[in-house]
């Protein structure tokens, strides 16, 4: 491996989206990340989407770069084979990312028998131990009200596991603190983590929380509007639609300029008193704004829309399928993307390092492993031995 983290040897005993996403973040810097499933392989293992041959995309998205290990979790011959590994010498060893719950030998207290200094980040739903995952949780902080349409009487789900990933960039970041601290001063730590407390506070960091507490009634659901500031999709004569935004006064004035609506827009101003060159005044008013704005996009084709807020330096947006978004250049013409080949899958694009300077990551991503498929080399290369323990 290279990269800024090569010398970085981290066992990852996680499953789904928050522990194996921080765990290939840093995989892609260059760690050693060692996934450990039990015979069979773990739950996620399998899940969907999958190519026609059964094997999970989902999974190899998430595990790519990574090494495997396949272990009898519930024999204490496969405990101690894990047991060992966490051990390994080194200052880049004793490194383990877990969600795995009620498992008593994989406790802290335990671990640090085995190594003194190990660093244990462990997952969790929620801080008092109740089960949850990034599904629950959203249901539970108010967002699913403020998603989709303005009549709606129902909550939306979003389909973005964005607490879940949220987590994995925290999981990874305090890993990196953790093992710092203990170049410093020799001492191991245990780290929890959990999905309310990231969703909890990232409500609070986005201003949600003291909205509701100062202000007394919160946000409201507002479709496609950009909150705060100035956003609105529109239809274009051929039944397409774009995402237009206005942050900043100058964003206003190009797109007001575009349209040709300034006359009408500036005599709205003198109207309702109101400077549309501030974004609280544009969000305040954006019906009446969209209503003036909405004729030029649907006198237009998409083709032309786009050609022309192009040309005027206006913030805009295409709404596409995912079978689109896949054909466009951000995938086909981006050097972040390479074609790999996936056992059992075939050939598909996979990305590399989205944080981009020389020497750090690979230059083509490696695909995720197959199950067991890294037994003899881990245990040859971390614990020094010829042949798999069991």
């Amino acid at each position: 491996m290279s990269g800024p983290l090569s010398g970085l040897h981290i066992l990852d005993l996680s499953t789904y989206v928050a522990g194996p996403s921080a765990t290939l973040a840093l995989a892609q810097l260059g760690a050693d990340v060692v996934r450990v499933d039990p015979v069979g392989g773990a739950t996620d293992t399998r899940r969907l989407p999958r190519s026609a041959g059964g094997t999970s995309l989902y999974w190899a998205g998430l595990n790519k770069g990574k090494r495997s290990v396949e272990v009898d979790l519930r024999s204490e011959s496969g405990r101690d084979i894990v047991r060992s590994l966490l051990a390994a010498p080194g200052s880049g060893h004793g490194l383990l990312v877990t969600n795995a719950v009620g498992q008593e030998w994989l406790g802290y207290e335990k671990l640090k028998q085995v190594r003194p200094d190990v660093i244990v980040v462990h997952i969790a739903g929620r801080g008092d131990g109740r089960p949850a995952v990034d599904y629950t949780i959203n249901s539970e902080v108010g967002l699913p009200w403020l998603t989709g349409p303005v009549d709606s009487s129902l909550p939306v789900n979003h389909v973005l596991p964005a607490w879940d990933l949220l987590t994995g960039l925290h999981i990874a970041l305090a890993l990196l603190a953790a093992h710092a601290e203990r170049v410093t001063t020799g001492r191991g730590r245990l780290v929890e983590v959990n999905l309310a407390d990231v969703a909890a506070a990232t409500m609070a960091h986005l201003g949600f929380v003291a909205d509701a507490v100062v202000n007394g009634s919160g946000r409201l659901r507002d479709g496609n509007y950009l909150y705060g500031s100035y956003g609105c999709d529109f239809a274009t004569a051929d039944g397409r639609r774009v995402m237009v935004v206005a942050l900043t006064a100058r964003h206003w004035d190009k797109l007001v300029e575009l349209t040709g609506t300034h006359a009408i827009l500036q005599s709205l101003q003198m109207t309702l008193r109101v400077d549309f060159g501030e974004e609280a005044a544009r969000y305040e008013h954006r019906d009446l704004i969209s209503a003036i704005l909405a004729p030029w996009f649907s006198a237009h084709t998409h083709a032309g829309a786009v050609a022309a807020l192009d040309a005027g330096h206006v913030l805009w947006g295409d709404y596409r399928t995912i079978a689109e978004f896949v054909s466009d250049p951000i995938v086909t013409a981006n050097d972040l993307f390479h074609q790999v080949d996936q056992p059992g899958v075939g050939s598909f694009p996979v990305p590399g390092l989205v944080t981009r300077s020389p020497g750090w990551g690979q230059d083509k991503p490696a695909p995720a492993p197959q199950l067991g498929a890294d037994n003899d080399a881990v245990v040859r290369e971390w614990l020094q031995v010829e042949d798999w323990p069991i």
